[in-house]
């Protein structure tokens, strides 16, 4: 907040306003998870692009192939993954497993421990799940002070997990394939669709020049810097 008080007031009073609780992570009232997003169509839309100029039939086609594809290839990569957690939360745990090593830890009782991290001091309840530090509860998968107490009882981490970022649960969620369509000639078509006439759209004129395909970027990405590369031979620049 200081950091934004040196930038504009403005932009401080009007987060103060807001309530912590709708930017927040950790004074949200609903888990946010690890990612904010507010369009997160923009992923889609990315690698549609092309396509958009197809007919209505072709789009939904591409987009049906695209989803199959796509859940293939995350069932194949969760069955390939050999570790209770899956791929990103384990590389999480690993993290701060490692940051855990440095750390000292003092028990109070058999789940409240204290973990020493230089001059700092943290609390850690084993059987509530929670840290001072806010994110053992936040992130439901154990901190590095977490991780240290119970390194220190000598207890593994599968039950400070959520269920959600085991293997077991990646693999329920791509479980259910997207089916492929037989051809356009099998279709067991209803009459009263088959007969349907479906007129061109109507209203406004379409307006002048080519339609807008990419979105409009927003004032920090138009602004933000372009590196450039240089050759070590030849001294010229590249993107």
């Amino acid at each position: 907040m200081s950091k934004i008080e040196e930038i504009d007031l403005r932009v401080k009073s009007y987060l103060y306003d807001t309530g912590y609780r709708r930017w927040s992570r950790v004074h949200a009232t609903v888990n946010r998870t690890w990612t904010m997003t507010s369009n997160i169509a923009e992923s889609l839309n990315a690698v549609t692009k092309e396509a958009r100029e197809l007919s209505i039939f072709d789009l939904l086609e591409y987009m049906r192939t695209l989803l199959e594809r796509w859940t293939k290839e995350k069932l194949l990569k969760t069955k390939g993954t050999f570790t209770f957690l899956g791929y990103k939360s384990n590389k999480e745990l690993e993290k701060n497993s490692t940051l855990s090593q440095k750390l000292r830890v003092r028990a109070s009782t058999d789940h409240i421990h204290t973990v020493i991290d230089g001059v700092k001091r943290y609390i850690v309840c084993l059987e509530s799940k929670k840290c001072s530090c806010g994110q053992f509860q936040l992130d439901e998968l154990p901190c590095p002070h977490a991780l240290a107490a119970l390194r220190h009882r000598n207890e593994t981490y599968e039950n400070y997990c959520s269920p959600y970022y085991t293997r077991e649960s990646l693999l329920r969620t791509y479980e259910i394939p997207v089916n492929p369509l037989p051809d356009e000639s099998k279709w067991n078509m209803p009459q009263h669709i088959s007969d349907e006439v479906v007129n061109p759209p109507t209203g406004e004129k379409k307006q002048p020049g080519r339609p807008q395909k990419e979105r409009y970027k927003t004032y920090d990405e138009l602004k933000s810097k372009k590196y450039k590369v240089s050759c070590g031979k030849c001294g010229g620049e590249g993107p």
